[in-house]
Order: structure tokens, then sequence, then C-alpha cells
């Protein structure tokens, strides 16, 4: 079994049987109760929306709480299996704030979900220029975004990144258990 790994404590099933977890945002103020509705996972989905949909149509959100809210809501829609609108809400998070490393690694890996390497790829590329808090985690999508298209010695790099930003961790690891290393000399 593969997994993908981002920053929070929610697990996303995936056409791989991968299991996938997602970046959490705190914001402020009426964004807490979508917040601690992504953190508590599928079970309070349907509660976490609704807290969601308040906070961003009171309209009293900074652009920063705006854009959280957005990613958590994402998160919560993957996790209603309406996936559609969860890659939508990522979306919105980024107009609102393009800098906001957590949305483009969500958005990484609804891509991911649905099979679109190149485009995930690029999505935890940038994730990884803007900043996220656990860079170890995009790291380790990234190199399954390149395991799936065979770009092993990307792959192999980016597990290994992973691990050293997290020593002992034990998804990379495991994936990196697959691989052999293999010395060529150099003619010359």
């Amino acid at each position: 079994m593969r997994f993908l790994i981002s920053l929070g404590a929610l697990a996303l099933l995936v056409p791989a049987s991968a299991a996938a977890q997602s970046t959490i945002i705190i914001g402020t103020s009426q964004a807490r109760g979508c917040y601690e509705a992504a953190m508590s996972g599928a079970s309070r989905t349907g509660s976490g929306l609704e807290r969601c949909e308040a906070a961003l149509e009171a309209g009293q959100l900074s652009r920063r709480d705006r854009a959280a809210t957005e990613v958590n809501m994402g998160i919560l829609l993957a996790h209603a299996g309406r996936h559609g609108e969860a890659m939508d809400a990522y979306n919105r998070a980024i107009d609102i704030r393009p800098d906001l490393g957590e949305a483009w690694l969500n958005r990484g890996i609804a891509h991911l979900e649905h099979r679109d390497y190149a485009t995930a790829e690029a999505d935890f590329t940038r994730a990884l220029e803007l900043g996220v808090r656990e860079e170890h985690k995009v790291y380790f999508n990234r190199a399954m975004t390149y395991d799936a298209r065979e770009q092993y010695p990307q792959a192999y790099a980016d597990f290994q990144m992973a691990l050293e930003l997290s020593p002992g961790w034990p998804l990379p690891l495991r994936e990196l258990e697959r691989y052999e290393v293999v010395r060529t000399p150099v003619n010359g």
C-alpha cells in the first residue's frame, strides 16, 4: 500500500489504494469551528462543512482566514467524497492567497488522488517554494508523484529528504526499502 502524506491528521482514500493526510490551517474567529471540524476528521464532516460555510458567508474574515477556511473546507469536502468541490475550494484559497503553501499542498494531493502526477508535482514544488510548516510531508508526496512516473532518482531523493527532515518517520523508510541503490563505475 502506498501512502500520501501532508500536514494534518486526516486520512483520505485515493484511487491507488493510498491514504492521504491533509494540511489543516488554523484561522481566527469564526474560522475556528471549521478548523476544529477538519481536525476531528471525517466523523464530523457534515457539521464541519456547515461551520465552514457559515464562516465564509459571514464575510468578516481576513484574507488569510478566508483562504485558510477554504483549505479546511476542501479537506472536509474531500472526506465527504466531493472531490470536485474540494478542488474548487483549494483553487479559491489560492486565488485569495497565492502565497499560502498549504493550499498548494492540498491541491497537489487532490491532483495526486486523480493520478494527475505532473500537476501534483508542480503544486508540491510550489508549496515548497512558498514554505509550509512540515516540509517533510510535501517531499514525501512529491516523491510519490515521481515514483508513479518511474522517475526513480527524483523519487529516491525526495524520500531521502523527507526522512532527513523527519528522522525515523516510517513512511519514507518503508518506501526507501523498495529501492536498491546500485553504484556504477564512472569510465574515464
